[in-house]
């Protein structure tokens, strides 16, 4: 029982966790609603030239992202599941790194992920979206992807990922208070969240990424979220994200047992239209079975 609710909790929190990250975009949409919010950040300027209002930053921002054709990106995300049923606790730790290159049009995507569950072992997954398909390895074997739902499910995930238009179109239905402030070479915005609304964009995230969304969506609802906090990086000059840490705690009751998940991720952004080609290596189309 203890793995099937930490990987069903780890999935609403991951979920979420991706709602944080492109939250912040939704703001261009809101903005023009969060006039005292602005209005203090613009106050707090500590240089000649003045700290831009959201809706100043987020129009910059969705100049800028028009001509996006390619990044790069790595995440470190940190779990920790305390899961109680009587008089007995058990925790988990759980370490989840990321890095993943991404080109727009025509898509084309390789991402590598690490996995450790401590006493649950670990896992490795390597995963190219390309014109010659969808290739994954796992435990060193190659599989080519031929399920059309799972090839559907995938590339409209990460399509999602790949279309800055797209997130802000997701997000901007969803209101927060924004704190723009200066921090060295970037503009930093800070967001605390509401619980009811991130749990909805959980949802609709993970019903586009092919995850287990019934049985998330049932832990959502379910869910007290307690904190959930973002810290959203954009550099001065380019007006392009450099960095984002999204916090959050969260508990619930399920099969008289009481689950909590205490989460940090911190994700990083660079090569901003650097990237020229991804290929899938031959050894994969040489050697992928089908599946």
């Amino acid at each position: 029982m203890k793995k099937k609710w930490v990987l069903v909790l780890l999935g609403a929190a991951l979920a979420m966790a991706l709602a944080g990250c492109g939250q912040d975009k939704k703001a261009e949409g809101n903005s023009a609603n969060s006039g005292k919010g602005t209005n203090s950040a613009a106050a707090e300027a500590s240089s000649d030239q003045a700290v831009p209002t959201t809706d100043e930053l987020f129009q910059k921002m969705t100049e800028v992202t028009k001509d996006l054709k390619s990044l790069a990106m790595t995440a470190d995300s940190k779990q920790k599941v305390t899961i109680k049923a009587g008089e007995q606790t058990q925790e988990q730790n759980i370490d989840i790194q990321t890095t993943a290159e991404l080109i727009q049009e025509p898509l084309a995507m390789v991402q590598e992920l690490k996995m450790s569950m401590g006493d649950q072992g670990s896992q490795e997954v390597k995963q190219y979206i390309t014109e010659d398909g969808i290739y994954m390895n796992t435990g060193g074997t190659w599989v080519k992807v031929t399920d059309e739902t799972m090839i559907n499910s995938v590339k409209d995930a990460a399509k999602q990922s790949a279309d800055p238009a797209k997130q802000i179109e997701q997000f901007k239905s969803i209101a927060s208070d924004m704190k723009v402030s200066e921090e060295g070479s970037d503009y930093l915005l800070t967001a605390n969240l509401s619980g009811d609304n991130m749990k909805e964009l959980a949802k609709s995230l993970m019903s586009q990424s092919g995850g287990d969304t019934a049985a998330t969506a049932a832990v959502l609802d379910q869910m007290n979220i307690d904190n959930f906090k973002i810290l959203y990086y954009v550099n001065k000059e380019s007006y392009l994200p450099s960095k984002t840490t999204v916090e959050m705690t969260m508990d619930m009751e399920a099969e008289g047992q009481s689950v909590s998940m205490e989460m940090k991720m911190d994700s990083t952004f660079s090569k901003y239209n650097e990237i020229e080609a991804i290929e899938v290596p031959q050894e994969a189309l040489d050697n992928a079975v089908e599946q």
